[in-house]
C-alpha cells in the first residue's frame, strides 16, 4: 500500500517539474523571440500601411501587399446571426464577453478567402481594413457560412447599430 502512494506522489512531483520546465522554456523561447523583432537599423520601405493609434507610432511594412475587395458588414456574437455557441469563434476562441466586444478588433471572412477552400487567410492572421470608421488592423478568428463570397463581418458587441460598406478594401501581408 505504501509502495502505490509513493509512486502516485513521484508521479506527481515529476509531473509538475516537467510542467515547470516547459513553461519556462516557452516562456523563455518567447523572450528571446521578442528580443529579435525588435530592429536597430532602418527598414527600406516599398509598400506601407497608413498608421494606426492601436499600434501607435510604428509604421507597418508591407512588401507583398494582397488587396482584396471585399463587402463588409457586421455581427453581433448571438444565436440568431451565429450558431448555437455564438460565444465561440471558428477558431474555438472564446469571446470573452459578448456585450462588450468589438473592441477584441476581430473578424470573420467568408470561407472563400480562407485558406482550406484555397484562400490567403488562416485563422490568427492579422489584416488591414480599410472600411470607413472601422479603418483599422483585425485579427481573423471567425468564418461566415458559405453561401457567402468575398464578404468580411465586424464582431461587433451586442446592441452596435448595424452598418455595412460595399467598398471595403483588405489588406494581406503574404
Amino acid at each position: 500500500m505504501k509502495k502505490i502512494v509513493y509512486n502516485r506522489i513521484k508521479i506527481i512531483f515529476w509531473m509538475i517539474v516537467s510542467t515547470v520546465l516547459i513553461g519556462a522554456y516557452f516562456g523563455l523561447k518567447r523572450s528571446i523571440d521578442n528580443e529579435q523583432l525588435k530592429m536597430e537599423e532602418p527598414i527600406q520601405i516599398m509598400d506601407s500601411i497608413p498608421l494606426d493609434p492601436v499600434c501607435g507610432d510604428t509604421i507597418i511594412v508591407i512588401e507583398d501587399t494582397n488587396k482584396i475587395e471585399v463587402f463588409a458588414t457586421m455581427y453581433h456574437p448571438l444565436v440568431g446571426q451565429c450558431d448555437d455557441s455564438p460565444d465561440i469563434t471558428a477558431d474555438q476562441t472564446k469571446i470573452p464577453n459578448v456585450d462588450s466586444c468589438s473592441h477584441l478588433n476581430w473578424i470573420a471572412v467568408s470561407q472563400d478567402l480562407l485558406w482550406f477552400n484555397d484562400g490567403p487567410i488562416r485563422y490568427g492572421d492579422t489584416v488591414y481594413v480599410e472600411a470607413g470608421h472601422k479603418t483599422g488592423y483585425y485579427i481573423v478568428r471567425d468564418a461566415m457560412n458559405k453561401r457567402f463570397r468575398n464578404k468580411i463581418d465586424f464582431l461587433e458587441s451586442v446592441g452596435t447599430e448595424a452598418y455595412r460598406y460595399t467598398d471595403a478594401t483588405l489588406y494581406l501581408n503574404s
